[in-house]
Formats: C-alpha cells, structure tokens, sequence
C-alpha cells in the first residue's frame, strides 16, 4: 500500500485533494497541518503538527511516506501576516521539507506553483510551454517565493536523481468556495484595470487543480507542468463575468502612485504585479493533458459565473463525486 503524506491538508484544496485520493484503496493518506482542516478530508488520518528539521524526517520514516504533496503555502488560501512570515514557511519551509524528503527516502515530491511564474510582458508566447523561462518578480511577493522555491527544487532536482520532482503551475484558482488572491481581486466593488489595456487571463477550478494534484500524486510523470481552464479570457470580461464593473485607471496616474508608493492602494490586491493589468501571461496545457492525463473539467467562463453568483459549493456533494469520477475515469485510462 502506498502512503502519500498531504502537508497541508489544512487548506481547502488540501482536503478536496484528500477526499479524491481516498476513492483509490490502495493508497493511504496522512495529512499534516498547524490546524485541523476545514472541510471533509475522506479517509486521511490527519496530524495537526508543525514538525520541522529531524523531527520531519523522522515523521515521514515512521510513516513511511512514499509520496509527498506540498500545499502549505501561506498567501494562497491564508493570506500572511507579513512578508517574514511568508518567506519562513514558503521559502525556507519548502527548502527544509525537500531536504527532508531526501533523507528519509521519500521517493516523489509534488510542488504547488503558479503559471505566473513566466511573467507578463509583450514578447510572451500567445501560449507559453513549461520549458520557457521563468522570470523573477521584482517585488517581494507570494510570486517571488513560488519563483525561489521553483529555483530551488530545479537544482535539488539535478543533485537528487533518484526523487522525483514535479511542479504543477497552476492559473489562479477561483470556484468551489476557495479564497485566493484572484479571487480577492475578481471580488472586488470595482476592480481595477488600465485604460488602453486588456489581457487575457487564464484561471482554475479548485476541484480541476485537486484532480491534476491526484493524478499527478499517483503516476511517473516528473517535471513541469502548466494548468489551467480552457479558454483563456479577456480582463474586462473576467470582472464582469464575476458580477462587477472594472475601474479604468489612467497608467500616468499608476506611474505616480508606484513612485509615491500607493499602488497597493491603487491596484487593491490584484496578484502580483502591475505588468500582468497590461499584458497576456497564457500557459500551454498540452502536456498536462497529454503526460498526466489531466484536462479542466470547468471552463474559465463557468467558473467566473460561479463566482460571481456568489455560490459557496465547497461542501456540494454533487461537487465531490465529478471530480472523484474525473480522478478514477483517468486513472483507469492509465
């Protein structure tokens, strides 16, 4: 029997992920979090625990782990308290947990990341593959950590052969009751967006980002892999499609606010940075789809009205059983 540890399972998407692996009774799950998780997590026996150094080690040999899932990453669903915060648990944590990794044996690693990894410029591909470069965010951000963390497990990845590493690049996840900065955004009275500017955007389902991380949990594939709903969309047409209006901001009035230091208040949490209200940063699925097995089940339109509908189906159990037989139908095509 396979044991996959969860770290994480804390989050909403932890949980979900927890409740499609446990349709597979050849798996055990053991989750791990600092908090006990908010929504139902199937059969996974949970430890509410902040271990670190030795004491992971020790946890994952004791249990056996065999496949680790990482998702505690703070700015996601929990926003942080501050940027120290987020770098100790994002950064250094991920660091510390790969290390752990190695040492007690564990044989496959699967890293959270984001598509904007690639960054927003005019150059960009109309459809950006996994092995175009990745770009560091000027800011301290939940980017740049997603940027260093990439960086990191890279390296690890070619001085520890025999782990195997993937990263699942995901769009930013809206639907299915989850908080992200995205949603923050979409959410907004009135988000804002730059006059004479209109990029498309892509975006992802909780329960399609839950799936891609159970498959992926569960077969060979190593490396990068992008994912997000087909097809990609308009800026002004993702505000309204949530239910709002967009703020038309004049970009000389942007430029005095960055130099001033107001574009927080200016841009209001659009994630992460004023490059991406300008331009399109559109990541190519084919190979999720073609390694993993992996395709979105909701498309970007469907879900932006979920949003904007308000609907709060986390805990739907109609919900849960799609994706449940999404993960066994691709599995048994395995």
């Amino acid at each position: 029997m396979t044991t996959i540890l969860i770290n994480g399972i804390g989050s909403l998407l932890g949980a979900r992920v927890a409740q499609i692996l446990s349709a597979d009774e050849s798996l055990r799950l053991v989750g791990l979090d600092r908090r006990m998780p908010i929504a139902p997590v199937g059969r996974a026996e949970v430890l509410t625990a902040a271990p670190d150094g030795q004491q992971l080690v020790e946890l994952l040999r004791a249990e056996q782990v065999e496949c680790v899932i990482h998702l505690a990453l703070l700015g996601e669903e929990e926003p942080a308290p501050n940027r120290e915060v987020a770098v100790q648990q994002n950064v250094l944590g991920s660091m510390e947990l790969l290390g752990a990794c190695a040492h007690a044996g564990v044989q496959r690693v699967v890293l959270r990341s984001s598509t904007q990894v690639y960054g927003a410029v005019p150059t960009n591909p109309v459809f950006i593959p996994e092995q175009h470069p990745t770009v560091r965010p000027r800011h301290s951000t939940l980017l740049r950590d997603y940027f260093e963390v990439e960086t990191f497990a890279a390296n690890f990845a070619r001085t520890h052969p025999d782990m195997q590493i993937v990263v699942l690049r995901c769009a930013g996840l809206l639907g299915g009751g989850v908080w992200s900065p995205l949603t923050y955004y979409l959410t907004q009275s009135n988000p804002p967006t730059l006059l004479g500017f209109d990029p498309r955007i892509q975006v992802l389902h909780l329960d399609d980002a839950a799936v891609a991380l159970a498959l992926t949990a569960t077969c060979q594939a190593t490396g990068c892999f992008n994912l997000a709903a087909d097809p990609p969309v308009k800026l002004v047409q993702a505000v309204r499609l949530a239910g709002h209006q967009p703020l038309l901001c004049l970009e000389p009035f942007t430029d005095a606010a960055v130099a001033l230091g107001l574009s927080h208040d200016l841009t209001r949490g659009w994630p992460f940075e004023r490059n991406f209200l300008r331009y399109a940063c559109i990541a190519d699925t084919r190979r999720a789809q073609a390694e993993l097995g992996w395709s979105p089940g909701h498309d970007a339109a469907a879900v932006l009205r979920e949003l904007g509908e308000g609907r709060n189906v986390y805990a739907a159990r109609e919900q849960t059983e799609v994706a449940l037989q999404i993960f066994l139908s691709r599995r048994s095509q395995s």
